[in-house]
């Protein structure tokens, strides 16, 4: 939704019609909204979960707290870097708005064959990780492994202390 409204009014007010188009506007307005909604992506994955303590609004809502996988601390800018713009935005990007946006930039730039490779890669990517995430012990996915970090569900009574986990990093 956070990269997604601004072309949503983009593509309202240049066509005229309330219509659910996230689709990027022909020319140069594309290139600057695309831009635009990338950045507003970038800082939902990453901006707020480094200011947010390792959580972003729907982690929040649930929760769920991103940690260093190896001692549950706080992740670093770093960590998070690589969990959420190699791991989810790049590697993973068969499922993150941002990611479609990319693409479509580079379809722009390099050719739709040269971004439906990279689509397609994703996909498979993206299948791999979430087996990873259901079948393996600690249930991490691939942007975690990368990152060495983990995901983990806050008590109740605050929103700081994670619940024991028995399992092992």
């Amino acid at each position: 939704m956070v990269c997604g409204a601004p072309l949503l009014l983009v593509t309202s007010m240049r066509t005229g019609v309330a219509a659910l188009d996230t689709s990027l506007p022909p020319g140069s307005a594309g290139w600057l909204w695309g831009t635009v909604a990338i950045l507003l992506g970038v800082a939902y994955y990453w901006l707020i979960p480094l200011v947010w303590n390792g959580q972003t609004p729907g982690k929040r809502l649930l929760r769920l707290k991103i940690v260093r996988a190896d001692n549950g601390q706080s992740v670093s800018v770093g960590r998070l870097l690589l969990r959420q713009g190699i791991g989810l935005l790049l590697l993973e990007g068969a499922v993150a708005f941002p990611s479609q946006l990319l693409r479509e930039l580079l379809a722009r730039a390099a050719g739709a064959g040269v971004a439906d490779v990279v689509r397609i890669g994703m996909v498979a990517i993206t299948i791999v990780s979430v087996l990873m995430g259901v079948y393996t012990p600690g249930r991490r996915m691939l942007h975690d492994r990368i990152s060495g970090t983990r995901e983990v569900l806050l008590t109740e009574k605050t929103a700081d202390v994670p619940v024991a986990t028995k399992e092992k990093a």
